[in-house]
């Protein structure tokens, strides 16, 4: 398979992300009209808003599936992206935008709004992740879940990523994902330091504690699925 981009494609690309770079005008009604000269349609059927969700620091995370078609060797070809929008008090401040098949990501951010962000989550988390950290951890594109997936089975001790919950020696993985911007993560970490506590008898640090409580208060809606059942936007605490 190919993966070299035609000049209509990137023509189409080019109009995107110039639409996208003025994020704060942002709307997926007013895209779904919008006429472009690359871009032939965007794809009603295919385009969609996802779910919202309340990340830390008063942050807002929207995230939308854009699928636009373009016209090339004389037949129609479609572009996916899969978008997140950040909002502080009701205003757009950023932007990013993720093609899977190119592997390609874009973002745009009002810098100071961002590095704000930035510094609340590493004093508060205690760690030292910078812009790029931030938005790959954000299109990690993860799936709460432990049982998922056609014949899935639910195992004796939980897992993720081929990590055991009941190992010691994975305990500080599990605090890392703790520390995520990735609220899919955090909550893996989170079951998982618990599950060590409770049947390993390790002692949760003061911090860990503080960021467990963060993440169940926060309650932030997450990824889930059921068995073949995909896309459940839910609440996991009560």
């Amino acid at each position: 398979m190919s993966f070299s981009q035609s000049k209509n494609e990137i023509e189409a690309d080019f109009e995107m992300q110039t639409y996208f770079k003025n994020y704060s005008e942002f709307n997926l009604d007013s895209l779904k009209k919008k006429k472009f000269k690359a871009v032939k349609e965007i794809e009603s059927l295919r385009t969609d808003f996802e779910f919202e969700r309340v990340l830390d620091g008063g942050i807002k995370e929207s995230i939308y599936n854009i699928v636009i078609n373009f016209v090339d060797e004389h037949s129609f070809k479609d572009k996916e992206y899969k978008v997140h929008i950040f909002k502080k008090n009701n205003s757009i401040f950023g932007l990013i935008n993720y093609d899977a098949h190119r592997k390609k990501k874009n973002q745009y951010f009002e810098e100071e709004k961002l590095d704000d962000y930035l510094q609340f989550h590493n004093i508060f988390y205690q760690t030292n992740f910078n812009t790029t950290d931030f938005v790959s951890q954000v299109l990690e594109n993860l799936i709460y879940s432990y049982y998922c997936g056609y014949g899935a089975t639910i195992t004796k001790v939980p897992e993720y990523n081929n990590l055991k919950f009941n190992k010691k020696k994975n305990r500080k993985t599990f605090t890392n994902w703790l520390k995520s911007f990735n609220p899919e993560l955090q909550t893996y970490g989170l079951d998982a330091l618990l599950y060590l506590e409770k049947n390993k008898g390790i002692q949760v640090t003061e911090l860990e504690k503080k960021l467990i409580a963060n993440i169940k208060n926060r309650n932030s809606v997450l990824n889930t699925c059921s068995g073949c059942e995909m896309g459940i936007y839910e609440k996991v605490f009560e």
